[in-house]
């Protein structure tokens, strides 16, 4: 579960600022979550589901959102599905 919730923010990190070079969402995560110490999988699912379902601008502003609880409750119901997906 606290993976599944940190996803949208390690997704969406603050040295993202735009998706718009293939990997960049999944270099991110990975950066991310490998300096917590945690599995970074799914990152690479997580970048293709961002892309082939438009939401890197939802996944930015998720990211606006500290508490990872309110983040995932904040999501739409297509961003709860990538998290969802690619989240082991």
């Amino acid at each position: 579960m606290l993976l599944k919730l940190a996803l949208p923010v390690a997704a969406a990190a603050g040295v993202m600022l735009s998706a718009s070079f293939a990997g960049e969402w999944a270099d991110a995560c990975v950066a991310t979550l490998e300096a917590d110490g945690r599995d970074a999988s799914g990152c690479a699912c997580l970048e293709a589901e961002i892309e082939a379902n438009d939401l890197a601008d939802e996944f930015l502003a998720l990211a606006d959102i500290a508490d990872p609880a309110e983040r995932y409750d904040a999501a739409s119901d297509d961003a709860k599905a990538a998290m969802d997906k690619c989240t082991r």
